[in-house]
């Protein structure tokens, strides 16, 4: 599946991580699922990956920002917009409408903190997969257009790692 702003198809996970996402005795490490959101980045222009800085381990800890692409070229817009909403001193209940109206919501859902509950880490990346291969469909068009998700593969990438590593 291939949408016209994008130079290629959006890739399977398990043509990324070298398994089907949910198989038994298999878990994407962090830096599997980065990598997989890494080909997604680069793969379609609705989707950016952002740094959060460093873990306590040093890796790089990521998130993704994925929406349609002009969204995502207002990004810095509409992290405005929602500021000044979280924050309304001074505005006046017709800038408030005015700037609710303008703005995106803005969806955050993270792949899990606790490294031992596995499934929300994995299912961040099926999540993603799914949103953008049906990216075209009146449904998911109509979602990218008016909200912004920010997915994180893992709150805890070094715990992540640690499962993962010690199950296989």
């Amino acid at each position: 599946f291939i949408t016209k702003a994008q130079s290629s198809p959006i890739p399977k996970p398990e043509d990324v991580i070298g398994f089907k996402v949910g198989a038994d005795f298999h878990l994407a490490t962090y830096e599997q699922s980065i990598s997989y959101f890494e080909k997604l980045d680069a793969a379609s222009d609705m989707v950016e990956m952002k740094s959060a800085g460093k873990t306590s381990e040093g890796r790089d800890w990521k998130y993704v920002l994925i929406s349609s692409p002009e969204n995502l070229k207002n990004i810095d817009r509409y992290k405005e917009i929602s500021q000044k909403l979280a924050h309304p001193e001074g505005l006046s209940r017709e800038e408030a409408k005015k700037l609710a109206e303008e703005g995106k919501t803005i969806v955050d859902l993270s792949g899990g903190l606790h490294a031992s509950e596995v499934a929300g880490a994995q299912h961040i990346i099926t999540l993603a997969y799914e949103i953008l291969s049906k990216a075209e469909d009146k449904k998911f068009k109509a979602i990218l257009d008016d909200v912004i998700l920010v997915l994180w593969p893992s709150l805890n990438p070094d715990g992540q790692d640690i499962i993962a590593n010690w199950y296989l």
